[in-house]
C-alpha cells in the first residue's frame, strides 16, 4: 500500500514567520511543503523572493539530505520575483525527495550559513497522529 500523508503545519513558529509554513504532504514520490509569503513592509515595493536550488530537508538523527526537486509559485535562484507593493503576497510549494512516512523531526535548510534572506526552519514535527489525512492507495 502507498500512503499519502497530509499535515497542517501552520502553527509552526519560526524566528521570522515569513514565509509561513502551511502544509506538509508526503508520499512515496515526494515531500511537498506549502508556504505563504507577505511582501516586506520595510522595502518600498515589498522586496523580492526566490528559493535556492541547494535547499534540502534534514531528518534529525540521520546523515541523509532529502534534496530539493522543484518549486511551484516561486522562482529558483538566481531568478527573483520582485513584488510591486508592500501589500503583495504569494503562496508557493517546494518539492523534495520523499521523507519517511513515520514520526520524525526535520529541518528545512536553504543555507548552512544563513543570512536574513534565507529560509531555514528547525525542529518541524511530522507526527502521524496529527495528520489531517492518511490516504492509502493500492
Amino acid at each position: 500500500m502507498n500512503k499519502n500523508l497530509l499535515l497542517d503545519i501552520s502553527d509552526y513558529k519560526s524566528n521570522t514567520d515569513n514565509p509561513q509554513l502551511l502544509r506538509l504532504f508526503v508520499n512515496s514520490e515526494f515531500t511537498r511543503i506549502d508556504l505563504g509569503y507577505n511582501a516586506k513592509w520595510y522595502y518600498e515595493k515589498g522586496g523580492w523572493i526566490d528559493i535556492s536550488p541547494q535547499t534540502y530537508l534534514h531528518v534529525l538523527g540521520s546523515e541523509k539530505k532529502y534534496m530539493f526537486k522543484s518549486a511551484e509559485g516561486v522562482p529558483i535562484a538566481p531568478e527573483k520575483n520582485h513584488f510591486e507593493s508592500i501589500k503583495d503576497w504569494t503562496c508557493f510549494s517546494l518539492y523534495f525527495e520523499p521523507l519517511p512516512i513515520q514520526n520524525l523531526r526535520f529541518h528545512i535548510i536553504e543555507s548552512e550559513n544563513p543570512t536574513d534572506d534565507n529560509f531555514n526552519y528547525y525542529d518541524i514535527d511530522l507526527e502521524m497522529e496529527d495528520a489531517m489525512a492518511i490516504i492509502e492507495l493500492s
